[in-house]
């Protein structure tokens, strides 16, 4: 089941339970069980598959006969699954057909569970099980008395069902954008089953030989023009050809915390079909500009906006919700953990594909394709929270692939994969961009994205600072090293020279010549599957180490056993003199320190100055000492004037910079950065990576996985490579 059903089922069987707790309290031996009814309301909004149904029925009878007083509350854990396979059952036949089909299917499954439960009790009677054996007339009299009961209670069960069905079913709508199970027509439990069963045996296929990195640029076209075209969408397009896709009418906008707005004055007509390249240094307002693009400034913000915005010819504040929204745009975020809601990978591309009215074969078959194509099959029934960086992003891509939008917004979409990975997503926007879709990206390596791009838009302390055809932007374009060194690189190039490999003379603070790292044999297993198979290697203190490979290579789970965030399955880690199968993480936190892949995960303070300040205070630094340190580190990373503002209001380049600002202000022997210059713009990477160098020359070990290969050729002193969890 979906996260969100799982909720909805466990709030209402709680509810169940406590009302029949209560119900305990009515004098007599037989009282009614709302257990029932609410397990079918359950069952009725999500519409699970048959195996979920029968769980479902599992726990209701085991909640049931914990808390019942009949003479024989075992039987329970048979009636109850019962009754939940043939309200199942009963409603997916009967919802198209008759009105109130909620309740009769309630009112049928009721009378199964009850009279189910009533046989039981007299079997076991009659077997002489139950001490003091009734007699012949008892047990008649005993039937009499249960069957009326029975009836009564099903239609009790029946009205409440129904009853609450209805704005259940509404409030789910509102609540996610989609339609309920019930509301839906999803296929039936059967069917369902069958599927999963085929998507098991066909996991290899789609995964095999023929993966995104060996097939034809015709044979990824094809399965992007099967995943994301259908004919009521294609219908749909050619009533909107003469309408403009989004068009800004100067918008301006300010966040509830902003002392100032985060866009300014924006007028832009962005055209259907058009491919719109958004440019501009970290913390300008692109990523404010795709969230009000997309709506959800509009719907999911508190904050104070001026002008409109329009969304296929029409105001955004007149669609419903972001549900409405979604059926027209689809979003990729620079943070994909932000957009990733389900348990599973598989389930969150079919949330997309179920949304659109599919045949069950067509759902399963774009499936297949979407997995294949965005190369996420070996990973189908992972939770996405275990995922690298660069695996979340395409499965948030898949997901958006699978929703079939008109319209498509990438948000440094490709900033966390590598170079096989980008590739791919440029062959499926290409194909995206000839089926006349419209594509927002923002990009900080825009000239990977040259061949598609029509204008290209540069955004500049939140207004527009002007709007160029793509040739005249790539005609003056300079590569990324180029800008850098234009406008002088980084805040610290006196010391690094803009290069690690440079000789510096600060006096170290550690002994180079001792060993900082040192890791022998290491196996760690995510259920069946190695993420580190046998690795072996060792860092001096002093050294500036990359490690590099694809995405899901082992990187970041290398990264994360240096400071015991994850536990050797095998072999062993030692880190500054400590093994870290012994050592905590605390412990190990004053030698080595983590810069997660996501900075979100690490900020939680209300401003700046504070987030900095609490690691300051782990390791015993005075207040007085404090306030030194943090203006130094702020400085060093360009952020003096954001000491008092809150972290979340700041960019994904600013956040990151103020991650790395909170490790380093604590001066720990070892620095570990997963893909530490990621959303940050040249001239700002080079300034990160003079600091980094910095600390090495002071004899600090750096050791940073990374996908950007020139920060790596100018940087690092050695370079790491793994594939498939080994060091090659």
């Amino acid at each position: 089941m979906k996260s969100r059903d799982i909720a909805i089922v466990g709030i209402l069987l709680a509810i169940g339970a406590i009302l029949r707790y209560l119900s305990n309290i009515v004098p007599g031996a037989i009282v009614a069980n709302p257990i029932i009814a609410l397990y079918c309301l359950a069952i009725i909004l999500i519409m699970p598959r048959l195996k979920d149904v029968i769980s479902i029925g599992i726990v209701a009878g085991i909640i049931s006969a914990l808390i019942s007083h009949s003479i024989l509350p075992p039987a329970n854990l048979i009636s109850e699954p019962l009754g939940a396979v043939v309200c199942m059952a009963a409603y997916t036949i009967l919802r198209n057909k008759i009105p109130l089909s909620a309740g009769v299917a309630t009112f049928i499954a009721t009378l199964v569970s009850g009279f189910t439960f009533l046989a039981i009790c007299l079997v076991v009677i009659l077997a002489g099980v139950i001490p003091e054996p009734m007699e012949t007339f008892t047990i008649g009299a005993y039937v009499l008395l249960l069957s009326p009961i029975i009836i009564l209670t099903a239609f009790a069960n029946s009205i409440i069902t129904q009853i609450l069905f209805i704005p259940s079913s509404k409030i789910l709508m509102r609540g996610s954008g989609k339609k309920s199970g019930a509301e839906q027509g999803e296929i039936e439990a059967e069917d369902t089953e069958d599927a999963v069963e085929n998507a098991d045996a066909d996991a290899d296929t789609a995964t095999g030989a023929e993966t995104a990195e060996t097939r034809e640029p015709a044979d990824i076209s094809a399965d992007i023009r099967a995943v994301t075209v259908d004919a009521a969408a294609k219908d749909a397009a050619e009533d909107e050809s003469d309408v403009s896709a989004i068009k800004f009418d100067n918008f301006s906008y300010t966040y509830p915390s902003g002392s100032h707005p985060a866009l300014t004055g924006i007028d832009l007509d962005i055209k259907k079909g058009e491919c719109i390249l958004v440019n501009g240094t970290t913390g300008a307002g692109k990523t404010t500009f795709c969230l009000a693009a997309a709506g959800i400034l509009t719907h999911e913000y508190e904050g104070s906006s001026e002008g409109t915005i329009t969304i296929f010819g029409k105001d955004v504040r007149d669609y419903r919700n972001m549900g409405d929204i979604g059926k027209k745009i689809g979003v990729v975020f620079d943070d994909a953990d932000a957009q990733l809601i389900f348990t599973t990978v598989e389930e969150e591309v079919l949330s997309g594909l179920e949304n659109r009215g599919l045949s069950s074969a067509d759902v399963k078959e774009r499936l297949e394709k979407i997995l294949k194509l965005t190369d996420i099959g070996k990973i189908r029934y992972r939770p996405p929270h275990t995922l690298s960086g660069g695996q979340k992003q395409r499965v948030a891509l898949a997901a958006t692939l699978a929703s079939g939008t008109d319209c498509i917004i990438l948000d440094e979409a490709t900033a966390e994969l590598d170079t096989h990975a980008t590739g791919v997503i440029i062959s499926i926007l290409k194909e995206l961009k000839a089926q006349k879709k419209t594509i927002i990206v923002v990009e900080q390596k825009p000239r990977e994205m040259a061949e598609i791009t029509d204008r290209v838009v540069m955004i500049e302390k939140g207004h527009i600072s002007g709007v160029v055809s793509a040739e005249e932007f790539f005609d003056n374009y300079r590569d990324d090293e180029d800008i850098a060194d234009l406008k002088g690189g980084d805040s610290d190039s006196s010391e690094s020279d803009g290069d690690g490999k440079g000789s510096g003379t600060q006096e170290a603070e550690f002994d180079r010549r001792e060993t900082a790292i040192k890791i022998t044999d290491l196996v760690h297993k995510y259920g069946e599957n190695r993420g580190i198979d046998g690795v072996s290697v060792e860092i001096k203190h002093g050294e500036l180490v990359a490690v590099i490979g694809e995405n899901g290579s082992g990187k970041t789970t290398l990264s994360k056993h240096l400071n015991g965030l994850l536990k050797p399955t095998s072999g062993d880690v030692i880190v500054a003199g400590m093994n870290t199968k012994e050592a905590t993480v605390t412990e190990l936190a004053n030698h080595a320190g983590l810069v997660f892949q996501n900075p979100d995960t690490m900020l939680f303070e209300e401003t700046v100055e504070k987030e900095i300040l609490f690691g300051l205070k782990n390791i015993g630094k005075k207040e007085e000492e404090c306030d030194g340190i943090i203006d130094g580190i702020l400085a060093e990373v360009g952020l003096s004037d954001k000491r008092k503002v809150f972290p979340r209001s700041m960019s994904r380049g600013e956040r990151q910079r103020l991650a790395i600002a909170c490790v380093t202000a604590m001066r720990p022997e070892i620095i570990i950065l997963d893909e530490p210059t990621t959303g940050l713009d040249p001239i700002e990477a080079r300034r990160i990576m003079g600091i980094l160098t910095k600390l090495s020359r002071q004899g600090h070990t750096v050791l940073m996985v990374s996908h950007d290969m020139k920060i790596v050729r100018n940087y690092a002193q050695r370079i790491i490579k793994m594939a498939d969890g080994r060091i090659v």
